[in-house]
């Protein structure tokens, strides 16, 4: 009731907001939930924006992670730091309104993606821009094209049928983060410090993100680090966030030393630009999984048998190979990707060894397809 109601008052304020895709020239997307892998999975939606229409102008408006990895977007033509709105709904409306008006941007319209199904964030929508309202919410009363989460499709697709509703009908599929130079150099860095003899790279992603049973077992990881250090001449590099730094350097004590941990020692751009320049991955079901089909690495992915696969999987990525188990209802006490072997994992490893062998060649592709000139904070 109090959402028509709202609607109903912004109806006489600003008169009814009529929905014409076709008319649309200025697009602002609110991101709000910043989990890593949300973020990645609505990249596809901008790129889709610009191939479909590309006299669109697209401003994101969000903060923290978000920020970070759209710094260097090639499909994003502004990006907005405002306050949580989450936990300061009228400050991040004041921040909003403030900016958009500073860069003389007046959306047409006004979206949101499926991991931002705040009543809040719709709210932010409604008080802060001007413009019809698309896309999930809680509160479809609140917009005036909503869309209803499918639960067949991916979070990837489900996010693109925002661009369809701008009348972007482009398939992206595959997510990207793109890196400055600047990134490029840093990634350099540290892989030379961590690899001198220059030999092929493998990433070990041995942490989740926290609060999901989706860790894999000491011992069964410390067999693949060896395996792919004394067997196939990998230099190990392990990645991931300052709070996982002691646990990955746990692993790596386990593994005799073997590999070095830059845990803690990269933004998320650089990541994007580390895992670019490497030639294999080995990764939990993570964040930092997603930022490594965005870079295009080869990836073994070890995923739980407790959640659907279709969501957040890279389901029929060529150089992804995945290992889960059979479909589970519930997670069992203690469970930690218990299906899953370590001769699994070698073998699944050795399989994309064979299929896309280590090369510069192979990463310098990588390398040009995720370097971008942009930077959307430069100045700040």
């Amino acid at each position: 009731m109090l959402a028509r109601m709202l609607l109903a008052a912004e109806g006489l304020v600003r008169g009814t907001k009529e929905v014409v895709p076709e008319q649309v020239t200025q697009v602002l997307v609110l991101e709000y939930r910043l989990p890593l892998g949300c973020l990645v999975h609505m990249t596809p939606v901008f790129e889709a924006m610009r191939l479909g229409r590309p006299e669109i102008e697209v401003t994101v408006a969000t903060r923290g992670l978000g920020l970070q990895v759209l710094r260097h977007s090639r499909f994003v033509d502004h990006l907005i730091e405002t306050p949580d709105t989450t936990a300061d709904l009228m400050g991040a409306v004041r921040g909003l309104r403030k900016q958009l008006h500073a860069r003389g941007i007046r959306p047409d319209c006004v979206l949101t993606g499926a991991s931002d199904r705040r009543t809040r964030i719709a709210l932010m929508g409604m008080f802060g821009s001007g413009g019809w309202r698309g896309g999930y919410t809680l509160k479809p009363e609140l917009y005036q094209r909503p869309l209803a989460y499918d639960a067949g499709l991916s979070l990837i697709r489900n996010n693109l049928r925002l661009a369809k509703l701008i009348g972007c009908e482009a398939d992206v599929t595959q997510p990207r983060v793109f890196f400055s130079q600047s990134d490029m150099v840093t990634a350099k860095g540290l892989l030379r410090e961590a690899n001198p003899e220059g030999r092929p790279v493998v990433v070990m992603v041995t942490q989740n993100s926290g609060g999901q049973n989706t860790g894999w077992h000491t011992d069964r990881f410390v067999r693949v680090i060896d395996d792919a250090a004394r067997v196939s001449g990998f230099a190990v590099v392990y990645v991931g966030t300052a709070g996982d730094a002691a646990a990955v350097e746990a692993i790596r004590a386990a593994a005799g030393g073997v590999g070095t941990s830059i845990a803690g020692k990269t933004t998320v751009s650089e990541l994007a630009a580390v895992l670019a320049l490497s030639d294999y991955a080995v990764t939990l079901d993570t964040g930092t999984m997603h930022v490594g089909r965005a870079a295009g690495v080869p990836m073994v992915v070890l995923g739980p048998s407790w959640q659907k696969p279709l969501e957040w999987i890279p389901l029929g990525v060529a150089n992804v190979r995945i290992l889960r188990g059979e479909d589970r209802v519930g997670v069992p006490e203690g469970y930690r990707l218990d299906e899953i072997s370590a001769e699994q994992v070698i073998a699944a490893l050795g399989e994309l060894v064979e299929a896309y062998p280590a090369s510069a060649g192979a990463r310098e592709t990588r390398l040009l397809a995720g370097l971008s000139e942009i930077d959307h904070l430069a100045g700040r």
